[in-house]
């Protein structure tokens, strides 16, 4: 079976570090194209826009799309239209309207959509959701704290509207509490800390709840440069199990638990095949909605201007 031939539209960061590697390390996908208007890809052929790559590219079968959220429903609705699978980078849009049409346009056009939320494929979330089955979950704590100079150098876009702030670190953790526990969860009440120079938070407190009476609280900080935290715990009647490193390590009751040593970026570009071949779809948006309620809901607080 020949590979899925694959086009990439947004050559930054997040392409360059984790993107294009795991997919050339991947012999079920073969990069053909790129679109960037920035720093071309190496070793591929670049064009300037996803027109140019759709009428002057190698025949695609797929596209993954690394964009900012702010304006990439019409290009992913663009690849759609065209009869392209689709892989969209989290957050898959900057409004719930624009991921709803999204999903309607999928469905419509038969092809195949995931909504990458790449940290719920880290090793530690499935031995998570494997111990959890008929364990009786109490309470979740959520601390992600980073240093956004550090992950996100002159990424202007994540201070702007719809650019998400510290959410679009936190959605990560927010992807993963809504894949391990089988309940919506609702936003009880939230706090956002917004720089005065900015549009979007560089902070959250957040507490959720589901029907059950299971409370999840989380705190989110951008600014954050010493001992950098991505930590969630589940108390559960029969312990502690503690996914550290945004998922990547679990502890139960401070025992480290065996692990796969798959990377998170890879098994996602691996369920993105498993989907095409099935002819199915993953559209999730839940973590989407919960921040989109927290904004909704939160009280905000003016807080020092940020600077790089």
């Amino acid at each position: 079976m020949r590979p899925i031939r694959l086009g990439l539209v947004g050559y930054g960061k997040i392409a360059q570090d984790q993107h294009v590697p795991t997919i050339r390390a991947n012999p079920q996908f073969d990069l053909v194209a790129v679109a960037t208007m920035g720093r071309p890809c190496p070793e591929v052929e670049n064009f300037g826009s996803l027109t140019e790559l759709l009428a002057k590219a190698p025949q695609v079968d797929a596209i993954a799309f690394c964009t900012p959220p702010q304006g990439r429903y019409g290009l992913v609705e663009q690849a759609v239209r065209a009869g392209k699978h689709v892989l969209v980078e989290k957050p898959p849009c900057s409004t719930l309207g624009e991921a709803y049409a999204l999903i309607d346009e999928v469905g419509r056009a038969g092809v195949t959509g995931l909504f990458a939320w790449h940290s719920r494929f880290a090793p530690g979330v499935g031995h998570a959701r494997a111990w959890l089955e008929g364990q009786r979950l109490r309470q979740v704590v959520v601390h992600w704290k980073e240093q956004v100079r550090k992950w996100h150098p002159g990424q202007s876009w994540i201070w702007e509207a719809g650019g998400l702030g510290v959410f679009d670190p936190g959605i990560n953790a927010l992807s993963i509490v809504t894949d391990l526990l089988p309940n919506p969860l609702f936003v009880s009440s939230a706090n956002l800390k917004v720089p005065g120079n900015c549009q979007s938070p560089i902070a959250a407190t957040l507490n959720l709840r589901d029907g059950e009476g299971v409370q999840v609280l989380a705190e989110f900080d951008f600014d954050h440069s010493d001992n950098e935290l991505w930590r969630i715990e589940l108390h559960t009647d029969a312990g502690v199990m503690r996914l550290d490193g945004g998922g990547a390590v679990a502890t139960l009751d401070g025992a480290i638990q065996t692990l796969s040593e798959e990377g998170e970026y890879s098994a996602m570009y691996r369920h993105f095949a498993q989907l095409i071949a099935a002819k199915r779809s993953d559209l999730d948006l839940q973590p989407l909605r919960i921040v989109a309620d927290s904004f909704f809901v939160g009280s905000q607080d003016t807080v020092a201007d940020f600077h790089e």
